[in-house]
């Protein structure tokens, strides 16, 4: 059976692309990623069914897609779930640099993807989706999720102080974030194109 120690550095040097679920996420052509190395969280699985790693900690998403997960590669998700490599939750707020200790969930599975893409030694990453903001009455690429419609003002500004966390902690690692997305309110990170992300 894997351990995540299996996966510490294993892809030093390499890119990745973290699919969010951002609305943004729906006017990309994702098929330009078929031989990038590709992350995907939570419902991505609908638009790109076979990531090379995925991401989930929501138990409601298990019940809801539980086929889905169990025919990507590998997925990561937290301790008590029904499929998947298993890391320990230490809490929400802090950066893991190793995850055979645990990790932070920064309040939002996109936070929890940049711990796990850290660890394993991706040294550009590159966020396709990650809005952090809402297009009209779309929450999200697949459209409106109704569990999601008050995020702006009650899940997004903890997202938003964690991802800037997170963004701090890695100015001193050897690691490149980037954010793909148009609509995004987020500044931590660099904001490119996905065409200038798939040049790299």
């Amino acid at each position: 059976m894997e351990q995540i120690s299996d996966y510490k550095n294993l892809h030093q040097g390499k890119n990745l692309f973290i699919l969010a679920s951002g609305p943004s996420l729906a006017d990309l052509d994702l098929s330009l990623l078929k031989n990038k190395i590709v992350m995907g969280l939570n419902r991505s699985t609908l638009v790109y069914p076979a990531p090379y790693y995925q991401c989930v900690f929501d138990y409601r998403l298990f019940d809801l897609y539980l086929n889905d997960y169990q025919k990507v590669r590998q997925l990561f998700t937290l301790e008590g779930r029904p499929l998947g490599l298993t890391l320990k939750l230490l809490g929400g707020e802090g950066f893991s640099t190793d995850l055979e200790e645990g990790v932070y969930s920064g309040y939002t599975i996109s936070y929890f993807a940049l711990q796990v893409a850290a660890y394993m030694g991706f040294n550009k990453i590159f966020f396709l989706g990650l809005d952090l903001k809402h297009d009209g009455p779309k929450t999200h690429f697949f459209g409106q999720d109704p569990q999601t419609v008050n995020h702006e003002q009650t899940e997004f500004p903890r997202m938003l102080k964690m991802l800037n966390f997170g963004a701090d902690f890695l100015i001193s690692k050897d690691i490149e974030v980037y954010n793909c997305s148009p609509l995004s309110t987020l500044e931590c990170f660099p904001k490119i194109s996905f065409s200038e992300a798939l040049a790299f």
